[in-house]
């Protein structure tokens, strides 16, 4: 993948190094999640590649970007993830979701999460509890999870193509172990939810707690979820489905379209 030039503004005279630095971690997050070398990196930002190596890894001792076990590509790290999405409290989406999420909340009595992806994580940016909230909140606000646990996950997970679900499941396998994910059993969840248009889990973060998780694109190729959870022995099939077609009608009235093929079949 090439790396598109970044056209430079005037340095101010003893910034050099953070201007450097900075402008490595755009690049890195433009590259994001596939990653780039040292070298790629020093040559698209016309610096040499001592210096680079040098800005990098001080970057990568803060947590702003990361190389995987054995890997020489540098990526996006937590702390640059974190940072990015705190902007997202106040932002279109959130503020657009809100009272829907309030109203989806009060009918079902669930609990209602608003996620979005961020390379190979779902980012938790709000929740609103109804009056039956499940008692250990399977995803705080701020919380970060690796795709394909839990609803929202399995759901943004299914957004990517066969490739790219192997590449996460192969860079985080720690992550997936106590979910009892296995590779083939997150195809078989994928599999099912692409059908379906919709995720539907059982017990897969939290003992005794199901959920549901429908997703949606925002702008050209981000994509966010609403997932419902609730307690096991509420969350039967008759429950999830109604909850599915509630959600999935709440988004459409707000002007997205849900991954759900038909709300009638859901």
């Amino acid at each position: 993948m090439a790396i598109e030039p970044i056209e430079k503004a005037a340095p101010v005279q003893g910034t050099q190094s953070v201007s450097r630095a900075l402008d490595l971690l755009r690049r890195v997050a433009g590259l994001h999640p596939d990653g780039a070398t040292v070298t790629d990196l020093a040559k698209a930002a016309e610096i040499d590649r001592i210096t680079a190596n040098r800005l990098l890894k001080t970057l990568e001792l803060g947590g702003f970007v990361e190389r995987g076990e054995g890997s020489k590509r540098y990526r996006l790290g937590m702390q640059a993830m974190q940072i990015g999405l705190a902007s997202m409290r106040r932002a279109p989406l959130l503020e657009a979701c809100r009272p829907m999420m309030k109203r989806l909340a009060h009918v079902t009595g669930d609990t209602v999460f608003l996620v979005v992806r961020n390379g190979d994580y779902a980012h938790c940016l709000h929740y609103e509890e109804g009056s039956s909230p499940v008692r250990t909140l399977v995803l705080q606000v701020g919380g970060m999870r690796v795709l394909g646990v839990g609803s929202a996950g399995v759901t943004l997970l299914a957004r990517q193509d066969d490739a790219s679900i192997e590449a996460i499941y192969r860079r985080h396998q720690d992550e997936f172990k106590p979910s009892g994910l296995t590779l083939p059993r997150l195809r078989d969840l994928v599999a099912k939810t692409r059908k379906q248009g919709f995720s539907a889990t059982d017990g897969l973060v939290h003992q005794g707690v199901s959920g549901v998780g429908v997703s949606f694109e925002v702008g050209e190729d981000g994509y966010a979820a609403i997932s419902v959870a609730a307690v096991s022995s509420k969350m039967n099939h008759e429950h999830k489905m109604w909850v599915t077609r509630t959600v999935a009608s709440e988004l459409q009235a707000i002007g997205f379209t849900p991954s759900v093929k038909s709300v009638e079949n859901a």
